[in-house]
Order: structure tokens, then C-alpha cells, then sequence
């Protein structure tokens, strides 16, 4: 009599628990980034390096250029939380824990109204790649960024780059 659903595989069973460090590509990348980060900010470096954008940049996914626009794009998304939201982000912590209450920031009608004129300028420049684009740039400038939505954020830093004319400089 045949046996029912599908047929196993002639590998050896894993028994107990799996040893997922193993299953990643290079499980030594990330030690060495976690020091080569630790002694970027502890020696006075960049530490917008530290970020995943920082990290595609030191591993050159991402140009000179686009670093820069990611950049900026990351003080705009920070401004648009604690003006516009009056929201702060934390660094990264646990889940409920990641947003917390800004500070007691009076800020004008006048101030919004100019910040999100350039905001909007800038936001619809990466709309031009789409809302994909948009999408993988903010996880990324957010550190929520899986190496999967590279290709997307590199779509919407593009239009970026003209937008803030860093590829006049």
C-alpha cells in the first residue's frame, strides 16, 4: 500500500534543535560589523554609518551619492515625526517601546506649513519610482530594512539625488 502526502528526503534527520547560525550565508559578516561599527562611534566617526544604510555603504551597495541622499531623507523623515507627529523614535528597543511621546515642543502653524512644503517636495521626487520605492527607502532610513528591498530604496534614492542636486556638487 502507498503511503500518503509527500516523500521524504534521504538527508539525515536533524534531531534536537537547529543551530540557525549555521544557515546563514556568512555568519562572520555580521560579528565583524558589529565591531567595525562599535569602533566607528566610539573613535568620533559618522554614526549614521551604524544604520543599515551606513552598512550597505561600507559594504559599497550603495554609492557616495546615495549614502548622502539617505541621509537626508533620514533627517526629514526625523523632523516629519517630532514636528509634524510630535513623536520621537528611540534607538531600537523592544517593540512597544520604539515610539515614544516627543517633547513639549510649541511648534507654529508657520513652521509645519514651511517643513512640509520641503517634505512634500521630497517625498514626491521619490514618488516618481513609485510607492514601492517609497516604501523600501523609508524602512530603510528606519533600520527596518531587510537586503531585500536594496533594489526598491535604490530606485527612490535616485530621483533623491537630483532632487537634493547632489550630483551637481
Amino acid at each position: 500500500m502507498a503511503r500518503a502526502g509527500r516523500k521524504r528526503k534521504d538527508v539525515p534527520r536533524l534531531h534536537g534543535r537547529r543551530d540557525w547560525r549555521q544557515l546563514v550565508e556568512d555568519p562572520s559578516l555580521l560579528t565583524k560589523w558589529t565591531r567595525a561599527r562599535d569602533n566607528i562611534g566610539a573613535f568620533g566617526g559618522d554614526h549614521f554609518l551604524a544604520s543599515q544604510a551606513g552598512k550597505l555603504f561600507v559594504f559599497r551597495q550603495l554609492t557616495a551619492l546615495e549614502i548622502e541622499a539617505a541621509k537626508r531623507w533620514s533627517v526629514l523623515l526625523k523632523e516629519y515625526d517630532r514636528i509634524v507627529l510630535n513623536m520621537a523614535r528611540t534607538p531600537r528597543s523592544a517593540a512597544l517601546e520604539r515610539v515614544v511621546a516627543g517633547e513639549d515642543d510649541s511648534v507654529t502653524q508657520d513652521e509645519i506649513e514651511r517643513f512640509l512644503a520641503r517634505f512634500q517636495a521630497a517625498q514626491d521626487a521619490i514618488l516618481k519610482a513609485g510607492k514601492p520605492a517609497l516604501v523600501a527607502l523609508n524602512r530603510l532610513c528606519h533600520d527596518e530594512a531587510a537586503s531585500s528591498v536594496r533594489d526598491e530604496a535604490r530606485k527612490g534614492l535616485a530621483p533623491l539625488i537630483v532632487h537634493f542636486r547632489l550630483d551637481a556638487a
